[in-house]
């Protein structure tokens, strides 16, 4: 189900406050609530008479139309619920202007010592399976005479060498190896001129130790704002290097003279092999790798979620950051016209990563809904409410004409239609401790495409962060209804009969039914930043000031 549909959904049941407006064939009328334990009588009468009740029968029985909504039954909205205060500043005041200067990203990935650390373990055991299954290609040389060809090169025993880490500012991830130890196996032809031409041919051991290696990896965003390796240089040293030879026949005493050049030689291929598969490993298996990062996550109805970087990877201190958009479009189209604020960022040393997420994520997909359209709908499916919504019915049963007789009247034998949508888009504002959403949606009933009443609901909620969770790269959330208020009731029925009394009470009714649904809504949860095979571990969310941080350890399955 679609968020905003949702969160629209549960404005709809809403309490009214003790000053009511209602608009009557172009005059206003004022009115107060009186309330007691067991009903709400409110007046609307033109001229003034005497308040009309609900009695306890007919409320419950009206509450029960409302259970197309919750299937629970709404005896829970006699339970009053304490609101909540806060000292917090208005939120949409507080959503940056697009014009105003900022270059904070939405999100911001970040990889920390203990991160990399664990990447470095996970790169070192590609690049093992990498050595152990590559081929070997055969080379030639032609230096001071001596000819060479070495052919059928193959490895016979590997063992990796330790790789250690470290930062280049700006954008370089830089390895460094020690240890280590590798054998080969190969065959060979040797001519050498000395007065005449002899050639010699037989097969070799080669034996590698101490592999020193000086990797330097600079990264950069790709078109798709993907991270990409742009360019990997390599220096290798082999601090031990045997070679000899077996098979030369009767003149093996002749090559054996020029040993130390052909082992010279043969050393110096194989680091600059060894230099030139890194280059390949690098390029090709580490740009695989972090083309697996989703930058493009689809929602819905062509609704989208851009992850994609902003600029480069960048170093900060011991980490390495990630700065991405994390801005819903539509079909990709960017136009949200408000910035990110300042990402706050707390320590995360004890964790391998951490995700900061802006309220700007979640403010950018509630002004692509309302922009949109789907923060409105009809309640016009649910047979409980057309059958609620007939202005004639049997005895026996209940409906809106018998509760306003100006309707049955007017419009016999019609069924209407409520229809439900944001005046404005929601603004969502996080806060030390906690998250808190304003919302403000229209409701107008509708007979024969002729609004008869309407009215505005104003919505508070507040997040606690001891009730945000994140599994399976999806955060999730239970909330707490602060506030919901009716305002600016608008009718041009002169008298609304118990529908008056209804609107009223739906403000006790109506927080317990919304948090129900809010909350199982919640439970649908938002995608984080993802990396296919990647699975966050021991998790720890916690709520700043216009930041959501959620820090956490990595297990990397596709190894």
């Amino acid at each position: 189900m679609r968020l905003v549909l949702f969160f629209t959904l549960f404005l709809t049941s809403v309490g009214a406050s003790s000053m009511r407006k209602v608009s009557i064939d172009g005059t206003t009328y004022e009115f107060n609530d009186v309330n007691d334990k067991n009903s709400v009588r409110v007046s609307l009468n033109e001229d003034g008479s005497a308040p009309i009740s609900l009695s306890d029968e007919d409320f419950a029985e009206l509450s029960n139309l409302l259970s197309h909504v919750n299937e629970n039954s709404l005896a829970a909205g006699n339970n009053e619920q304490e609101e909540l205060s806060r000292t917090a500043e208005p939120i949409k005041s507080n959503i940056r202007a697009l014009n105003s200067a900022s270059k904070s990203p939405g999100t911001l990935l970040r990889l920390t010592k203990k991160g990399l650390d664990y990447g470095t373990q996970i790169g070192s055991r590609f690049l093992e399976t990498f050595v152990r299954t590559m081929a070997i290609p055969d080379f030639e040389s032609d230096e001071h005479g001596l000819k060479s060809r070495v052919h059928n090169l193959k490895l016979t025993q590997f063992s990796m060498p330790v790789l250690t880490n470290g930062l280049i500012s700006p954008s370089s991830l830089a390895f460094q190896s020690n240890g280590g130890s590798a054998a080969i196996r190969g065959d060979f032809q040797v001519k050498k001129k000395i007065l005449f031409w002899i050639s010699v041919s037989g097969w070799f051991e080669a034996s590698i130790s101490n592999l020193g290696l000086g990797i330097q990896t600079q990264l950069m965003n790709n078109a798709l704002g993907k991270p990409q390796i742009s360019n990997v240089g390599c220096r290798a040293d082999i601090g031990n290097f045997n070679f000899k030879i077996h098979g030369a026949g009767i003149v093996g005493w002749v090559v054996n003279l020029f040993h130390g050049m052909i082992e010279k030689n043969l050393k110096n291929k194989v680091q600059e092999l060894v230099c030139k598969k890194i280059e390949q490993f690098g390029m090709e298996r580490g740009n695989s790798f972090l083309s697996d990062m989703a930058t493009d996550v689809p929602l819905f109805d062509g609704f989208r979620l851009d992850y994609g970087l902003t600029e480069a990877p960048n170093v900060h201190g011991l980490s390495f950051d990630l700065p991405l958009k994390g801005e819903t479009t539509i079909n990709g189209k960017s136009d949200t016209p408000f910035q990110p604020n300042a990402l706050q960022l707390p320590p995360t040393d004890t964790k391998m990563a951490a995700i900061f997420l802006s309220d700007y994520v979640l403010n950018s997909f509630l002004y692509q809904a309302h922009k949109a359209g789907l923060s409105q709908f009809q309640l016009d499916k649910s047979r409980k409410v057309v059958e609620f919504l007939r202005t004639n019915c049997d005895k026996k049963e209940i409906c809106i004409g018998k509760l306003i007789p100006a309707l049955e009247a007017k419009y016999p034998n019609t069924t209407g239609s409520l229809h439900i949508k944001t005046s404005t888009h929601p603004a969502m504002q996080f806060m030390p401790g906690q998250a808190n959403l304003i919302a403000d949606v229209v409701a107008e009933l509708t007979f024969a495409k002729t609004t008869i009443l309407s009215f505005n609901v104003h919505g508070d909620f507040d997040v606690k962060s001891i009730e945000i969770a994140s599994a399976d790269n999806i955060i999730t959330a239970k909330a707490t209804i602060n506030d919901l208020k009716v305002t600016n009731v608008q009718t041009t029925v002169p008298d609304l009969g118990p529908v008056g009394d209804m609107i009223a009470s739906l403000g006790q009714v109506g927080k317990p039914i919304a948090e129900v649904f809010l909350n199982e809504l919640g439970q649908k949860g938002f995608p984080l930043p993802s990396w296919r095979g990647m699975q966050l571990k021991n998790i720890d969310i916690s709520l700043l000031s216009r930041t959501l941080s959620v820090a956490c350890d990595i297990l990397y399955t596709r190894v």
